[in-house]
This record gives C-alpha cells, structure tokens and sequence, in this order.
C-alpha cells in the first residue's frame, strides 16, 4: 500500500491490501516515529485514524509506563537479597582462627561452612528448577527470601558458644539452599521485566550485587569480630546479619508509597477500635453511672460479636465480587459514622443508641482486618515481591503500634471534672479515624 491509495481502497480493501495494512501496522509497532506515516496510509476518515491508532499506542505508553515504574524496584529488591545470601557465604573465612577458637572446632569444619554451599547447589539444582517451573519466578524468589531469613535466624541462635555449632551449622546449610534459588535468577528476571537492550544490563546488576556481596563479606567479618573481645562479637554480628536479611524485605514494603498509605489508614482506623475496645468501661461508666461492669462487658461481647460477623459476611461479599476498594471505604465510612454515632450516644445519654452503634462500630471495623488483607497483595503484588504474610505481619504490627499510641493519647486528654471524662478524648479519635478515611481515598490502583 502507498501513500497515494484511495479512500474506495481503503474502505473496501482486497486481501492483498489487507496483508499490506498488517505489515504496515506492524512496523509502526517496531517504530513509534513512524505513527505520521501510519496515518497517511490507512483510512477514509479522521474518526477512522483514530480508532484505528489510539487504543494501541495508548495501551502501549500505559505498559510500558509501569513496567519502567517497577522493573528496577524489582531488581533492586532482588539485587539485597543476593548480596546478602553472598555476605552469608563469606562470613566465616576472614576470622577463621577467631571461630575456631570460639567453637572450639577444627579449620576443615569451620571451612565447611563455606563449603557447603558449594556442594548444596549441584545436589538441589535440578529440584530446585523444577520449584521455579511449578510455581513461577515469584514464588521460588520468595521461598529464597524466606530460608536466607530463617537460616540467619539459626546461625544467631548458634552463635553462643561451642553448644552452639550445629544449630549455627544448620542455619549455615538452609542459607545454602537459599542460595540455590537465587544464583541462577538474573537472566529470568531479566527477560521477565526488562525490554530488549536492558535484558544484559539488568542481568549483570544482579550478578554484580552477589559478587558485592561476597566483596563486602570479606570486609564486615575482621570489622565486627575481634579476637579479645569474639565472645561478644560474634553474636552480635550473626544478630546484625539476621537483622538485615529480614528488615530488607519490610523495608521493601515501607517503600511502596500505596503499602504505607494502605497501611497507615488501617492503623489508625483500627488502631481506634482497639482503643475503644480497651477503655469502653473509662468511656461508659462515668457517663452512665446506673451501670456496672457486667454492663459494660455485655456491650464489648456485642461489639465483637458483631465483628465477627460482619468479618464473615465481608468475605463470602468478596468472594462473589471483588470489589475490594469499593468495600474498603465503605466499611470506612461506617466505622466513622458509627463512632459518630457512640459519641452522641454518650453526649445525649441514649443506652439503646450506644448499644446499637457500638454493634455497627464492631461489625465495620473488624470487617475492615479481612477486606484490607486481601485488598494489599491485589494492588501491590506486582511491584512488592514479597508475600501476604510478610504484608499481614506489618499491617498487624502497625496496627498495633497506632492501638498503644491513641490508648495513650486518649487517656492523656480525659477530664475527670466532667460527666463525660472522655469527650474530648473520643473527639479526637472520631478525627483520627477521618484521617484513615482520607487515606484509604487517597490509594490509587494501577
């Protein structure tokens, strides 16, 4: 097909101007420059150019936009784990007399601890690829991330002395298998993120950071451990490696701005519920001075009851639709108003509007814990290797973290020269739970 072709042509093409049009659309693809080009050729109508051109270039620019956004997020994240495998490898060989004398242990034992990483990666070669065939490069990435944890987390328990050596030995082994299922990545990863001219780069990062690995491994060990004073070192350097392997997968998550957001919003909302949890009898009993604290624990059995309820029907909810960010913020909305709700009970000494609204308060806010588990992993899988139970510990962590804070800061702001002590205490905590509304707003999916 020419640039001369007619609209009758176009409109009515023969096969042989169809399969022209297909190489056409072809080389535009190879050639963003040549989209003028492209428009010159093909239609009949201005209306026509578009439909023809826009959703593709515009689906192309979107892809491409993300994929340059996460693929070297992912390479770094994978690049800390290699090296720090690596540090594993090299940790024993600089200070070989110091851990000989320290475990009372011959050179050939301690050198095995290097040594069986060298006869660990032949054996499990082959199981291992297969894991990566089964599962995919992300689980078998994870899998890797999770025995380097556990296996720093068995030297450090070994570390304290002679008694120590095999389980110090046993963390050694199952860093070693850790290794297996990540010395072979780079290439994978590679032509799984990167485009053609990126693919050789990429992959000579992630080889170049388990060499950094072993280079910096080399320099820690004599840094840390010092012969007059080994006994203490060497315990606090395993627990320092232990440390970082585990730290660097949470900080991958406290990087991610929409984990944090996500995060944040579910620590103060139910962080609130906590607290009001902890100081419903300080909240009620001045307020209503007829009841005693049978009273009170009936209300917070209503509370969970109906959290517990409400936990359930959320799931079978999502189950059948999947609207996660629509179900977010709506449970958030209702906690708010439910709590809305409790303070005016309070205010106006209504004990049926306080029952009712703590049981939607409950129903909400527990509800919130499953929806927001399932809700992080969806929108951030793609760009957080990591796994649901990495995210779940930190959401629970957070959470917790912001139920000491405001437990705190609402007994800090009561007044007992009051009826109700607690007013300006749960005030607060209604603007608190606002904030985790405008937070959850602020959550953008890809």
């Amino acid at each position: 097909m020419t640039a001369s072709t007619s609209v009758s042509d176009v409109i009515n093409p023969s096969l042989q101007a169809k399969e022209s049009r297909k190489h056409d659309y072809e080389q535009v693809e190879d050639n963003s420059d040549e989209l003028n080009i492209m428009v010159e050729k093909s239609s009949a109508s201005e209306d026509q150019e578009v439909a023809l051109i826009t959703p593709h270039t515009q689906r192309k620019t979107t892809v491409h936009k993300n994929l340059s956004n996460r693929k070297w997020f992912v390479l770094t994240s994978f690049s800390l784990l290699s090296f720090s495998n690596a540090v594993l490898w090299i940790t024993f060989g600089p200070c070989l007399y110091i851990f000989m004398e320290h475990y009372q242990q011959t050179p050939s034992t301690i050198n095995a601890l290097a040594t069986v990483f060298m006869i660990i990666y032949p054996i499990l070669l082959v199981p291992v690829l297969n894991i990566y065939d089964k599962w995919g490069l992300r689980q078998g990435i994870l899998v890797g991330a999770f025995l380097n944890a556990f296996g720093t987390f068995l030297r450090f328990m070994g570390s304290f002395g002679p008694s120590g050596f095999w389980l110090l030995f046993l963390g050694q082994t199952i860093s070693a298998i850790a290794g297996v299922f990540i010395l072979g990545v780079p290439p994978k990863l590679a032509n799984t993120w990167f485009e053609f001219g990126e693919q050789n780069l990429a992959t000579g990062i992630g080889v170049t950071a388990n060499n950094a690995g072993i280079a910096v491994g080399f320099l820690l060990s004599p840094w840390f451990i010092k012969q007059a004073t080994a006994k203490d070192d060497i315990p606090k350097y395993l627990l320092i490696q232990f440390a970082t392997t585990t730290l660097s997968t949470i900080y991958a998550f406290c990087t991610d701005k929409v984990f944090m957001l996500l995060a944040t919003s579910y620590g103060l909302t139910v962080g609130a519920s906590f607290a009001v949890s902890t100081l419903l009898a300080q909240i009620v009993v001045p307020v209503f001075r007829v009841y005693d604290e049978s009273q009170i624990g009936f209300l917070g059995f209503l509370n969970v009851v109906a959290g517990m309820v409400g936990s359930v029907l959320i799931g079978i909810y999502l189950d059948r639709t999947f609207a996660y960010k629509r179900s977010c913020r709506t449970l958030y909305m209702i906690t708010f108003l439910s709590l809305f709700a409790f303070i005016i009970a309070l205010k106006i000494k209504s004990m049926p509007l306080l029952t009712v609204s703590c049981m939607f308060f409950g129903i909400s806010s527990f509800a919130i814990t499953p929806a927001l588990f399932q809700y992080v992993p969806v929108i951030t899988s793609s760009r957080l290797g990591e796994d649901e139970i990495t995210s779940t510990g930190i959401l629970n962590s957070v959470v917790q973290i912001c139920g000491i804070l405001l437990v705190v800061l609402m007994d800090a702001t009561e007044n007992v020269d009051q009826q109700f002590t607690m007013e300006l205490s749960c005030w607060l905590l209604l603007a608190i739970v606002f904030i985790g509304i405008i937070l959850i707003w602020l959550v953008k999916e890809d």
